[in-house]
């Protein structure tokens, strides 16, 4: 390797750091989809092809299918026709790249955003970031795009298969998608997240004059490279004496809250952990029924099932963050897509989200972590913690005792986790304001609904818990708390004594108190060790991330 320290590097005086939620009057919008091809019938506005070579094109002129319930409503209360073009890449789920949610999606009607209220100051800001854009992950569930790939390339091999029209790409088309790890894609996503957070958070570096920020992430390879490619964007390179990276063991039998399942062995039960697949399977053969019998019209050779169309769509998303473009994407129309969103949105709700039974328990443990930070008070064991829960959860005690390891008094922490994980903690936190809808159904979808998991958990969501300095006399505190989640401010109101407020604040103690309220009333024990099941599908349903209670199991 060549050397690149040779001396001679010119003037290096900074500036001043940014803060743009301290100095901006509105908060920038990220769109982050560069890099990233559309495909051609959604790449101009109104653009349409034909339906004679099997692609549907835009969706407008279509009637709207029966299994789409239109609650889109406008400020009159009348139903809304979507005038904005089609965006596909809003439309797919957790694989979506991360964008700015409009500023009405958790709950708040005004139009605040990240930036900091005008009676306010920054006084500290907790950053939860997901990992960036990724191949498919090596689990053989329902809709993976490796095991479609082993299933066309076998029947390949002893049977001619011919595809036509829109299809006819799959004539010559091979699978070229790794495992696990970051696309590059992703690896930019990470950057550019890191880069954000610091023109909008760079003002609590101050506070660091004389150690180095702790920001925390997993093993994991696509965990510690996204870390890092935050890291070079939030700091730049070198990182050497800018930081202190605290890599946690992902691993079965290890205690880390920012990867929880991995001690939790009733998650790892697919009646328990896995509820979500079933939704799935029942609400794709509503949603796709029409595409299975258009896209097969297209093939000779093979015979489809509505899972082979599902993961078209799949390998539609997982094709593009990977290799910048997929033909599999121009298949299907934007109702299609609508309902492919509304099937992933299913699988978190059940898997990961409120009608999860282990998810509350999953995400007390990093809810437990906050306490430790808000309140500077360590959490060494059970009897010595913020709170009086009888559990830590998947605390890792031996990390969080140590103020090396777990620093209490930061301005700022960044912690990087995975998108269930993410999904997990707003539920722990009990954000009901992403659960106003119920429980979703899995034969009726429905446009305007809060709980969508594109807004919710995308490739590098990012959750921001700003704490303000507030001098307005109308609050009940000086010292106020609001969450932010992709850039939409959520509304608290779930919280226990948190009222609504037009900027989503919330004072701090109430905050704590309510949380800590909160943690107590989760059994981990129960949860991840009890012995207790759940029948499959509607005949039981919880909404607050709990399982079946000791009493109603026996």
């Amino acid at each position: 390797m060549f050397p690149t320290e040779i001396g001679y590097p010119g003037p290096t005086a900074t500036g001043a750091e940014p803060g743009l939620v301290l100095t901006a009057g509105s908060n920038p919008s990220w769109k982050g989809t560069d890099g990233l091809v559309r495909p051609d019938i959604w790449s101009n506005e109104g653009s349409h092809v034909s339906e004679n070579d099997g692609t549907e094109g835009r969706g407008s002129t279509r009637p709207t299918p029966s299994w789409i319930e239109d609650d889109t409503v406008d400020t009159k209360g009348k139903k809304a026709h979507r005038s904005k073009p089609f965006d596909i890449f809003r439309h797919w789920g957790n694989l979506s790249p991360f964008y700015s949610v409009p500023p009405d999606s958790f709950g708040i009607t005004s139009s605040t955003g990240p930036e900091v209220p005008p009676t306010c100051e920054l006084k500290g800001v907790h950053i939860l970031h997901r990992h960036g854009a990724r191949y498919p992950t090596a689990w053989f569930g329902f809709g993976s795009p490796a095991a479609f790939a082993s299933r066309i390339h076998k029947v390949a091999s002893s049977t001619p298969i011919e595809a036509h029209g829109a299809l006819s790409f799959l004539n010559t088309w091979t699978y070229k998608l790794g495992t696990d790890v970051l696309t590059p894609f992703g690896r930019q996503q990470l950057f550019d997240l890191g880069v954000s957070m610091r023109m909008k958070y760079g003002s609590m570096l101050e506070g660091f004059t004389d150690r180095l920020p702790v920001f925390r992430t997993e093993s994991q390879d696509r965990m510690l490279a996204s870390a890092t490619n935050f890291a070079l964007g939030f700091f730049g390179w070198p990182l050497d004496e800018k930081l202190l990276l605290s890599v946690t063991v992902e691993a079965d039998q290890f205690n880390n809250t920012l990867a929880p399942y991995k001690t939790c062995p009733n998650d790892s039960k697919p009646a328990i952990g896995d509820r979500g697949t079933y939704y799935v399977k029942q609400w794709v053969s509503v949603y796709l029924q029409e595409a299975l019998q258009r896209i097969q019209g297209l093939l000779k050779g093979y015979t489809l099932t509505l899972e082979d169309v599902y993961t078209m769509q799949m390998m539609c998303a997982y094709e593009t963050v990977a290799l910048g473009y997929s033909k599999f994407c121009e298949l299907f129309t934007e109702e299609e897509w609508e309902g492919f969103e509304y099937a992933i949105d299913l699988y978190f709700w059940y898997d990961s989200g409120f009608g999860s039974p282990v998810a509350r328990a999953l995400g007390s443990g990093y809810v437990l972590e906050l306490l430790s930070r808000l309140t500077e008070t360590p959490i060494v064991s059970v009897s010595s913690q913020p709170t009086k829960s009888k559990t830590t959860f998947s605390v890792n005690t031996t990390l969080d005792s140590n103020s090396l390891t777990f620093p209490l008094d930061q301005p700022l922490y960044v912690d990087a986790t995975h998108e269930v994980v993410i999904v997990n903690i707003l539920t722990a936190l009990n954000l009901t304001v992403l659960a106003k809808d119920g429980p979703p159904s899995s034969a009726k979808m429905t446009r305007g609904r809060t709980w969508v998991s594109s807004r919710v958990a995308p490739f590098a969501s990012n959750m921001q818990i700003q704490l303000l300095s507030c001098s307005d006399p109308h609050l009940a505190s000086d010292t106020q708390l609001r969450i932010i989640l992709n850039d939409g401010v959520v509304a608290l109101t779930g919280i226990e004594g948190c009222h609504h407020q037009k900027d989503g604040m919330c004072p701090v103690t109430t905050f704590i108190k309510a949380q800590k309220k909160l943690v107590e009333g989760s059994d981990w024990q129960w949860t991840c060790h009890g012995n207790w099941t759940v029948p499959e599908g509607d005949a039981w349903q919880t909404i607050t991330g709990d399982p079946p209670t000791r009493e109603d199991s026996h």
